[in-house]
């Protein structure tokens, strides 16, 4: 097996290709280069993208399988750069991703990777697309051979024309029949054996020129899978592409042969339906897809129930351009996901939604630099004396001319346009300093999202912010939900320990909401428990949430974690944790989220 400085080993008698496998993670670049060395592989690894297009024709590389999140060079820019030396045909990429959704592959599929590969990954599938790219890549390697014969061959007989004519005959019809092979392995999905991405958008702009009027219009939908991924992480990829291609026969066989039926990525697929004349005839043709979609499905023994939503965009009416139609339709489906097993027809209202949407991110993008989104301060009580103990930062956004908008309106749109990272790390920021402002060594409590968790960097950017800012790592907490960790414990460990052994304190939120709470008590360096909300709202109404929290506090007392319980409103709730032995309470009952914490510093005794 090759490493990265190009040691070229050994090559069996049996030479299948020639791959570089590119993983910044050592145990994955050493399995997966000996289980396909095994297969017969020559195998190239690269710990990093760096270089990457000067490799490829240094190691006479064959096929690509390249990581998508790597720190030093991100999976995107590495194949932005191999594509501008190495067309498709000749360089097939597949990107090994874990984020499974959508916007990833369709990232990925756009920038010029021919497949992608999610992780956990499950060899048989991986060999399988290997294989696949390397027999299309023959394909044209072949059909380069064709061409470059042909022409040495007519330049030799031209002095026998009806030789040559006759030569010329055939081996352009050899020709023609590679080049329709290779163009019907470029334009369809290798495992459905629907239209793909591209060719779904020829035809999109085709038809989008044959429309005069509304009579000859046609509809867009977007079918959007609703039980795949838990089905594909339970059972694994194989399984979930064999439902897949159930799927996509299913999908094939409820549209007439004048439609048009293309998988988009993952488990997104769309439509162009053609012979319907109004809306109810559109309706009944997504009704008898949803009935299909949503029928058990019997793979390998197993019986299986996937359903789907669906989106529906119109042209003429909903937009005479393949951006509009696109958006719309998008637009739609994303109202269908809502209720799930649904179709929804864009109408006007998801467009003054998506308007309004567009100029809030716009607006949010210029706010996070400009630090217009500002740190506002929850007090957390010592429940016991009723001294101050810390302060939870949460984002706020005092507008310039509508006021101040809820983190329920501008969260959700930050984290749809991957501002969420921006956001913290200039809330943090500017919560060290307000923070250093304000008397007392209180300690200050952060949310961190999943994606932040996952990022190998985060521990050193938290470091560098406290460092800039000279906040003791001491007086930081960092709070970080079950559900952001699950997927790689290993990961989040790792980086959690990291900020510990600096002084950082880790707590456990919402408490008691997640699957896997035990285990991670047991795998994770955690400091204190966060009783969720929901738990503490109706403590002293049910005698049941009144006894699982009394566990959970006694559970971290024997774990020796302190406790924090969110979401006190009065005495009476706030005088049962004090008699459970619960620290520390957080909650209107001790005010609402400040903007300095010097204020509540001066009124806080006066709350409990």
């Amino acid at each position: 097996m090759s490493s990265a400085q190009g040691d070229d080993g050994g090559s069996g008698p049996v030479r299948h290709g020639r791959i570089l496998l590119v993983d910044d993670q050592a145990q994955n670049r050493d399995m997966l280069g000996r289980r396909l060395e095994r297969r017969g592989y020559e195998v190239v690894l690269r710990e990093t993208a760096i270089g990457i297009e000067e490799a490829i024709g240094a190691e006479r590389i064959e096929l690509v399988l390249l990581d998508w999140m790597m720190p030093e060079r991100s999976g995107l820019d590495a194949l932005q750069g191999i594509r501008k030396h190495y067309d498709a045909e000749h360089v097939p990429v597949i990107v090994v991703t874990a984020l499974d959704d959508g916007d990833v592959v369709s990232a990925a599929l756009e920038a010029g990777a021919n497949d992608y590969i999610p992780k956990p990954i499950d060899l048989r599938v991986l060999t399988a697309r290997v294989k696949a790219q390397l027999d299309r890549r023959q394909a044209v390697l072949a059909l380069d051979a064709i061409r470059n014969d042909l022409e040495i061959k007519v330049l030799e007989r031209t002095q026998d024309l009806q030789s040559a004519n006759e030569t010329l005959s055939a081996e352009i019809a050899e020709r023609e029949a590679a080049e329709a092979r290779a163009q019907t392995l470029a334009r369809h999905d290798p495992l459905t054996g629907l239209a793909n991405r591209r060719h779904f958008l020829e035809e999109l702009e085709r038809r989008l020129g044959l429309v005069a009027d509304a009579d000859d219009g046609f509809a867009l939908m977007f079918v959007d899978l609703d039980r795949f991924k838990p089905i594909n992480d339970v059972h694994g990829h194989a399984i979930g592409d064999q439902l897949l291609q159930v799927i996509a026969t299913r999908l094939s066989g409820c549209i007439r042969d004048d439609s048009f039926a293309a998988r988009l990525g993952g488990d997104e697929f769309a439509v162009l339906l053609e012979g319907v004349e109004d809306r109810e005839g559109i309706a009944a043709a997504a009704r008898r897809i949803l009935s299909e979609l949503s029928a058990p499905i019997l793979v390998n023994g197993l019986k299986l129930t996937v359903g789907a939503s669906i989106g529906i965009a119109i042209c003429p009416s909903d937009g005479r351009s393949a951006a509009e139609i696109l958006q719309r339709g998008d637009a739609a489906m994303l109202r269908a996901k809502e209720d799930r097993g649904a179709y929804k027809f864009f109408d006007s209202t998801i467009d003054e939604q998506l308007k309004s949407k567009a100029s809030l991110e716009a607006e949010l993008r210029a706010a996070i630099p400009a630090g217009d989104i500002v740190p506002y301060f929850q007090p957390v009580i010592d429940l016991e004396t009723g001294v101050l103990s810390a302060f939870e930062v949460l984002a706020r956004w005092p507008h310039k001319t509508r006021g101040m908008i809820s983190p329920v309106e501008f969260i959700p749109v930050a984290e749809e346009a991957g501002l969420v990272d921006s956001m913290f790390w200039a809330l943090l920021a500017q919560a060290c300093r307000k923070a250093l402002e304000a008397p007392g060594d209180f300690t200050l409590a952060v949310n961190i999202s999943p994606s932040q968790i996952r990022d190998q960097w985060f521990p050193e950017k938290v470091l560098r912010t406290l460092k800039e800012t000279g906040f003791p790592a001491q007086r930081l907490e960092i709070e970080v939900t079950e559900s952001a960790m699950i997927g790689d414990i290993q990961r989040a460990k790792s980086a959690l320990m990291s900020l510990k052994n600096q002084g950082v304190r880790i707590a456990l939120d919402d408490f008691g909401t997640g699957y896997s709470s035990l285990f991670l008590l047991r795998a994770l360096p955690i400091d204190k428990l966060k009783i969720d909300r929901s738990f503490v709202a109706t403590l002293t109404a049910d005698r049941e949430n009144a006894t699982i929290v009394g566990a959970l506090v006694g559970l971290g007392k024997a774990l020796g974690l302190e406790v924090t319980a969110e979401g006190i409103e009065d005495s009476a709730t706030m005088d049962a944790l004090r008699a459970m032995g619960c620290i520390y309470g957080q909650g209107f009952l001790f005010g609402a989220a400040i903007e300095r914490p010097i204020y509540a510093w001066r009124e806080l005794r006066a709350a409990v």
